[in-house]
């Protein structure tokens, strides 16, 4: 009796200590949990996490001479960017996570906006956003193996409008978020 006893309370316990965890996760529906990326041992590796606070921080730097671009990055709650140089050793795990997480955003709803495949081993590229109800993205996720022998992924969560994507697509001359643009509006799809 003492041990069932043992057992429901530290099933209530462990329950109540993931509320807030699903809490969280409903609070920023476009963060994406890709894991962690394998380096390789010789060429770039490079990992970047932009928390809340680094974002607003950045906001209040740009925000006199680029207003646009502040009112972006304000409205960012994360922001994630890994770069992976590809070798023998990493290759095949790394192809493989990366085809994972596209699955895994298939399966959860996600819209894939932009893919190229192109021929004799080039580039490799899916954009997928996560849209809320108000025409808005809560997040944008870029996956790339490209030509070069790296792997790039980028996971922006936020409430991004067409117009914020297409003024950063634009400033920052990313080819692949002007693509993301074009697509939503040309197809009057103003998420």
């Amino acid at each position: 009796m003492k041990n069932l006893l043992r057992s429901t309370l530290a099933a209530a316990i462990l329950s109540l200590a993931l509320v807030p965890v699903s809490r969280a996760a409903d609070t920023e529906p476009g963060l994406v949990d890709m894991g962690q990326f394998i380096p390789a041992e010789k060429g770039q590796f490079v990992e970047v996490n932009l928390s809340p606070g680094m974002l607003k921080f950045a906001a209040k730097i740009v925000s006199c001479k680029e207003p646009e671009t502040a009112a972006l990055i304000g409205s960012l709650r994360r922001v994630r960017v890994n770069v992976v140089s590809l070798d023998d050793k990493n290759r095949a795990g790394t192809v493989g996570q990366i085809e994972a997480i596209r699955r895994k955003l298939t399966s959860q709803g996600w819209t894939q906006i932009v893919t190229v495949r192109e021929k004799a081993g080039g580039d490799n590229v899916d954009i997928q956003v996560k849209q809320n109800a108000d025409d808005s993205i809560d997040g944008v996720v870029v996956t790339v193996i490209d030509k070069k022998g790296e792997a790039v992924f980028v996971n922006i969560v936020g409430n991004i409008t067409a117009e914020q994507l297409g003024v950063i697509a634009e400033k920052f001359n990313i080819d692949p978020l002007r693509q993301v643009h074009a697509k939503l509006v040309h197809t009057g799809k103003e998420v």
